[in-house]
């Protein structure tokens, strides 16, 4: 079978894996080996080329390749998942569909996102990356593009490997990793078994670690900053019948004088946070194959993870939620309980201790008396493939296989504090009994400073928490392959038309399940969103063929001539709803001469909605708004009844009259947000096209240009929160400041207006199949290995591997509703922005990387570059210092030694030069992606980093 038919035909894979598989198999595993024969634009990345810089876990390589944004990984904190996930061209890690070996992997979350913790490093034979939509050959959620991680094959031998490594100068951040693989040949080679274990352990780093990360600064002013929910406590009260408005606002009790003053002392919530999170996984893999006849193949593929990821936040405290404490509390002080009286109209005669007149007050006390929060994610995963192949008649093949794999979390949240028993314990007239003495109350002072809370307090109000989540895929799929022989193909081509036919079914299941406290909005103190349980599945039933048609070849100027097709239909059906829709491509190539190929293809590509888009409950959660456009003098009283002021259009919204012009900003740059699912949800359609040429000019050189476009229509999207404050609040959008439609999803808290506290909703962001993602660029892959022999040296020095892998993006652009603003994100950060896909997008970013091989001796280094960005014009002002980031340029270093034939040593510096983070504040990204005054996961906030590394294979 010619090259061209054997990797359109489908023995083992689909369609393009196949492709990739033998086109690797040919030209060898340098990154341009798939590109230069594929249709579609492919690129690799190899276990060498992986293994320079020594990773523990492939989003650690992953997110640095020219073609991928960061995701969530070890520098996501607040945000973080307990996963790491990959994402291709900044359009989200659902919409990237990641392989092993052509297959699924289970989904580790509701979202349908893949933890590619999960992925076995030591086994890794090449990362092929498909560019655009491949949703004919893989199905549902190839819309951006495939990530399929291939396995070496045939393992023979012991191989055991060990990396350590820490920063160069503070010796922290340590890492451990150590893998061993065995694997044998059966029978005289008709089969081969493989085993995998591995074990890694990373430490985190605190922003407190860093000079840059022990203070919270603000990104307008450039300020210390921090939270509103602070020790010395703050309070806010509202006014009273008969009342006094002196005590409008935030206040803060001073423990010495026992008054109320102004202003409040924000907390520094930055040193507990984690720069990078911990990890501790144990994995194992196991690979199997026999061959029984040239008919009848059978394989297996078992794999295993047992992971733990920690994450960290500063202390938990009441975050101003209000709570009803009796005017005789015993532990106000006699001067702030005046001033409360005065404030709510309370008589003299019961403003005094032991009076059980209910006050609501807003209090913000950080219980630095319980430690930071922990959040640990235990993490499993089980997967298994059974799988059979072999030969048909002529030169058809089958391949078949099932596949189960199920990941489950649990999650398990320590020092975060109870809302009810903080409100019980608040309930006290006298210092050794509650009011409700149920559950062994013990009253809380949380009017003293810090340390006024006993162990004995602490106690009662502490709470951890324990949720749970369940993923299981079942995956059926069937294929054949073949060509349509020799009577049926161009009569100026020598090879026949190759054809695959293809079945599959795919079923998820998935849910969650937690204790009963976080269920209750709040009731864990400081979590940004309840869990309620919820649960839910879908189907797919699909069928597919491909073609790959040879036109012309051998000619003059048509060295050959190939145009490939194919069509997927799929039946969708979820909570008794069916939708039925399809999938296609077409395109072709030209090579007129030997060294140039010229190729293009146009796909349609869907994504079907994942359970948590269709099912997950409203819930309030988190996002970051640097100023709140009610607050302080930004409003005033004088305007409150004022038509077209917007004084009046923050009355209308939730401003209480008696706070307004003594707002206080949004307590550590966060609000509120209610979000949820959508069950009538139906699926994404993607258009994408790539057009491009490959040229090798001279041996052992190649060159890749690919343009790419990728238009995705019935987006499953919500609105960004500064979307709906900006159409609401804004003249550019809301030019008369009157009552609509995005003011009337705005819940702000009742009780002090502010978008802080279990009684604000916070910014609805419903979901709907309204949105639209386009984004363009060209990429260019170069790749060249030059022998000096060739340039008149001695052969003795060996060669040079230089390699070029460089995005540039000329699209970026989001629009989450028709009505909603088409938001340009390309070079640009921004809460909004990066709360679409948690991502930023640079213009511009490459990987340069050169290898010297002699002898026994390897070094190298690897550039790797992104362009400037800018903070997105048109919204909140911010500091000017902080509204742009320069390019950024890291080099790192890598050299091995081969002592023996059996035994590899290798070291390899990240980071050579120490580059520091870039400084931003933290109130100008989303919340997940903007901690510690920069963007740790898109930027080096650890530092220079030496890593050691040894392999002994018998």
């Amino acid at each position: 079978m010619s090259l061209l038919v054997a990797g359109l035909g489908v023995a083992t894979q689909p369609v393009l894996a196949q492709e990739k598989t033998a086109v690797v198999e040919v030209t060898g595993t340098r990154i341009t080996s798939p590109g230069i024969t594929s249709n579609s634009p492919i690129s690799s990345v190899t276990a060498a080329e992986i293994q320079a810089n020594q990773p523990i876990a492939v989003e650690e390589f992953f997110k640095n390749l020219p073609a991928a944004a960061p995701s969530i990984g070890q520098g996501t904190n607040n945000g973080s998942g307990g996963a790491a996930t990959i994402d291709l061209r900044g359009l989200g890690s659902n919409r990237s569909l990641v392989l092993i070996n052509g297959r699924r992997l289970v989904p580790y979350s509701l979202d349908g996102t893949v933890d590619t913790n999960s992925i076995p490093l030591a086994l890794l034979n090449r990362v092929d990356l498909v560019t655009g939509g491949a949703s004919v050959v893989y199905g549902a959620d190839a819309v951006a593009g495939v990530a399929n991680f291939t396995l070496k094959k045939n393992f023979t031998g012991v191989d055991i490997s060990s990396t350590y490594g820490a920063t160069a100068d503070e010796k922290d951040t340590k890492r451990r990793r150590v893998d061993l693989t065995m694997g044998a040949n059966l029978d005289d080679g008709r089969g081969n078994v493989v085993l995998s274990i591995g074990k890694t352990k990373t430490d985190p780093l605190t922003q407190g670690e860093r000079e840059y990360g022990i203070t919270s600064l603000n990104s307008v002013s450039g300020l210390p900053s921090g939270s509103a929910t602070t020790v010395p406590s703050g309070f806010s009260v509202p006014v009273g019948p008969g009342g006094t408005s002196t005590l409008a606002g935030n206040w803060q009790i001073n423990p010495t004088t026992g008054a109320l003053v102004q202003p409040a002392v924000a907390y520094n919530t930055n040193p507990p946070n984690y720069y990078a999170t911990g990890l501790e996984r144990t994995q194992a893999t196991a690979l199997g194959n026999y061959r029984i006849s040239d008919n009848f193949e059978v394989y297996t593929e078992l794999f295993f993870t047992d992971s733990t990821v920690a994450s960290a936040l500063a202390e938990t405290g009441t975050f101003a939620n209000t709570f009803n404490v009796p005017i005789g509390n015993p532990y106000i002080p006699a001067a702030a309980r005046q001033q409360i009286c005065e404030r709510r109209g309370i008589p003299a005669a019961a403003c005094v201790a032991g009076n059980a007149t209910l006050v609501p007050m807003t209090v913000n006390r950080r219980f630095t008396e319980l430690g930071p929060r922990y959040n640990n994610f235990d993490n499993k995963t089980l997967q298994y493939n059974i799988g059979l192949k072999g030969d048909l008649a002529g030169d058809w093949t089958y391949d078949t296989y099932w596949s189960r794999g199920s990941a489950e979390q649990i999650q398990t949240r320590q020092n975060w504090g109870s809302l009810a028993k903080v409100g019980q314990a608040l309930n006290a007239l006298t210092t050794t009994a509650c009011v409700n003495p149920a559950n062994g109350c013990v009253p809380l002072n949380v009017f003293g400073a810090a340390g006024s809370i006993t162990p004995q307090q602490a106690a009662f109000i502490n709470q951890s928490a324990v949720l749970r989540q369940k993923v299981e895929q079942d995956v059926l799929l069937a294929s054949v392959s073949g060509n349509l022989g020799e009577s049926l193909k161009s009569p100026w081509a020598d090879d026949p038309i190759a054809l695959s036919l293809m079945a599959e079914r795919r079923k998820v299941t998935a849910g969650t399940q937690s204790d009963s406290a976080s269920q209750i909005q709040g009731e864990v103190l400081g979590t940004g969103a309840p869990t309620p349980d919820r649960k839910g599945s879908f189907t797919l039933e699909e069928y597919a063929y491909e073609m790959f048609v040879p036109l012309v070849k051998n000619k003059p100027f048509i060295q050959s001539l190939n145009m490939e097709l194919g069509y997927r239909t799929t039946s969708f059906e979820t909570a008794g709803k069916f939708n039925d829709y399809g999938s296609w491509k077409f395109g072709g190539e030209w090579a007129p001469v030997k060294m140039l190929r010229l190729r293009g293809m146009v796909q349609k590509a869907t994504r079907a909605p994942n359970v948590n888009e269709l099912f997950a409950p409203a819930v309030t959660s988190l996002s970051n708004l640097a100023t709140d456009p009610c607050q302080g003098a930004l409003i005033n009283r004088a305007q409150a009844n004022t038509p077209g002021t917007l004084s009046n259009l923050c009355r209308l919204t939730g401003v209480p009259l008696s706070e307004i012009g003594s707002l206080p900003v949004p307590s550590s740059g966060q609000i509120n947000t209610l979000v949820g699912g959508n069950t009538a949800l139906g699926p994404e359609s993607a258009k994408t096209r790539t057009f491009g040429f490959v040229i090798e000019p001279l041996p052992r050189l190649a060159v890749a240009v690919d343009y790419y476009k990728i238009v995705i229509t019935d987006a499953v999207s919500r609105p960004s929160s500064a979307d709906v404050i900006d159409r609401c609040y804004s003249t550019a959008f809301n030019p008369g400041l009157v009552m609509n439609e995005a003011c009337a999803v705005i819940g702000r808290n009742p009780l002090n207006g502010t978008f802080n506290g279990v009684d604000s909703k916070g910014v609805a962001r419903p979901q709907s199949n309204l949105g639209r993602f386009s984004t363009a660029g060209v990429d260019l892959n170069v790749n060249y290995r030059v022998n000096f022999s060739q340039l008149g040296m001695d052969a003795r020095y060996g060669s040079l591997d230089l390699g070029l892998g460089a995005n540039f993006v000329n699209e970026w652009e989001y629009q989450a509703t028709p009505n909603a603003v088409n938001r340009n994100c390309l070079g640009y950060y921004s809460v909004a922005c990066t709360e679409i896909n948690g991502t930023i997008n640079y213009k511009r970013k490459f990987n340069q990387r050169t290898t010297w091989n002699m002898g026994a001796w390897s070094v190298g280094y690897n550039w790797r570059y992104t362009s400037a960005l800018q903070e997105e014009p048109g919204g909140a002002t911010f500091l000017p210092a902080f509204s742009s980031i320069p390019s950024y340029n890291y080099v790192d270093l890598t050299a091995s030694w081969n002592v023996l034939k059996n035994v590899r040593l290798t070291a390899s510096v990240t980071n050579l030069t120490d580059k520091k983070p870039p400084i931003v504040g933290g109130t100008i990204g989303s919340t997940g992606t903007n901690s510690g005054n920069t963007f740790p996961q898109y930027y080096d906030a650890i530092g220079r980093y030496v890593t050691f590394g040894a392999s002994v294979k018998f």
